[in-house]
């Protein structure tokens, strides 16, 4: 039997009107790639890859070099169009290991791929200059850094492309863009998408506000409306309207739980579909300041909480200037001892390259098979209310410390 344990908080950006100003109440908003002149939208990150490396035309005989530690939804696309990828080494800051790239440079090298894994950028003027030297395109993954700057140069600027994860920053269930700010898009031909694609990206942004409460006075009624349209649905995919039976198994338990295959969603027969004009509007309308200022003192909380605890270090004890993170990356000493426990505390956790892809060879990269394992990454994003970070650090406390009994959920009363 499949179980998800129920997340308490949640794990990405929640959909309410405080955030959508529009403007930023004066204060002047970060570098993003909503800044680059040439923009396309897709309905995800992994999208925007594919369609990049079919603007440039790359073909079956053409290499891509992507980092050791990655996930399914940077090599997908890569395969389906016709691209082999070829791993190369990080540094254990996740920096780019340039020399191992180097080594891996062959005359079928076409594309080389750099994320700025969980927010935190990086420094790209010698891989620019290396991949200029060498006549190479330069893919900046941005899934995990819409926002920032580093080394004087706005995220997006250095790559000849660049993607982003809207949804990953933005109140939405959907939404990706491949932007440039050296190449025009406008040979690029998308269709928008169904009427029923668009009502659904709505539907889905409001259902997972008001799974969390963020509706006001609405919420109440759009909690009916939604546990209906789920019967509704239940209902027609089991051939019958009838409830199932009740279930007699044991109860699962916190050791028991095995996490599920990564499934990316890349769906290539998607990739020229645009993102929705609701992804569109809200990503529009966002503060961005906002969004900014409150992710960083949201990884602040974390990390102060976190640098005493004992089983964990925080992969990036510094928070620089200029960063908006993602997310907040911890390095477990045991990983598994805990990962079940905090997962059946209603915990979001995020485990971004737990699966590597079965194509590179064991040894690669020691450090991307160790983070694969070892790293987890809790929620920072600007809407966790100040109860629900503070219920995620005392759960995480009394996990690693094994020392008190867990907090009620943020969502229930204590006793």
């Amino acid at each position: 039997m499949t179980f998800t344990p129920p997340e308490h908080i949640p794990k990405q950006p929640v959909f309410e009107s405080a955030a959508l100003t529009g403007a930023s109440g004066g204060t002047s908003s970060p570098p993003s790639l909503r800044d680059a002149p040439y923009q396309r939208t897709v309905n995800r990150g992994s999208l925007a890859i594919a369609l990049a490396l079919r603007h440039i035309g790359l073909s079956a005989r053409h290499e891509v070099l992507v980092p050791a530690y990655h996930c399914g939804a940077m090599i997908e696309p890569i395969l389906a169009e016709g691209g082999l990828p070829v791993f190369y080494r990080i540094h254990a800051d996740t920096r780019v290991d340039l020399e191992d790239m180097a080594r891996r440079l062959t005359p079928a090298t076409r594309v080389v791929l750099v994320p700025h894994f969980f927010g935190f950028l990086q420094p790209l003027k010698a891989v620019r200059a290396w991949c200029d030297a060498h006549d190479l395109i330069l893919i900046e993954d941005c899934a995990h850094a819409f926002f920032g700057e580093t080394e004087g140069c706005p995220v997006g600027t250095q790559g000849d492309y660049a993607i982003g994860s809207n949804w990953k920053f933005f109140p939405l269930n959907e939404g990706g863009c491949l932007v440039s700010f050296r190449h025009p898009l406008n040979t690029i031909e998308t269709r928008a998408p169904s009427l029923s694609e668009e009502l659904k990206a709505v539907v889905n942004t409001l259902e997972y506000a008001s799974r969390y409460g963020r509706l006001g006075s609405f919420n109440p009624w759009l909690k009916k409306a939604f546990r209906f349209k789920d019967a509704v649905v239940q209902g027609l995919r089991s051939g019958s309207s009838a409830p199932s039976p009740e279930r007699t198994e044991d109860p699962p338990r916190p050791e028991d739980f095995v996490p599920a295959p990564f499934h990316s969603g890349f769906d290539p027969d998607r990739t020229t579909v645009s993102g929705s004009r609701w992804a569109r509007w809200v990503t529009e309308k966002s503060a961005l300041s906002f969004i900014a200022e409150k992710r960083r003192e949201n990884y602040q909380a974390l990390l102060e909480a976190t640098l005493p605890l004992p089983g964990c270090r925080p992969l990036f004890p510094h928070l620089p200037a200029g960063v908006v993170p993602h997310v907040f990356p911890l390095v477990m000493d045991q990983p598994m001892a805990v990962f079940g426990k905090l997962k059946f505390a209603g915990v979001p956790v995020i485990r971004f390259g737990e699966f590597l892809w079965d194509g590179m060879d064991k040894g690669t990269c020691p450090v991307s098979e160790d983070y694969s394992r070892r790293i987890f990454q809790f929620p920072c994003h600007q809407s966790l209310k100040k109860h629900e970070l503070d219920w995620m650090i005392q759960v995480l406390s009394a996990t690693l410390a094994g020392t008190g009994s867990l907090p009620p959920p943020p969502d229930q009363p204590a006793p």
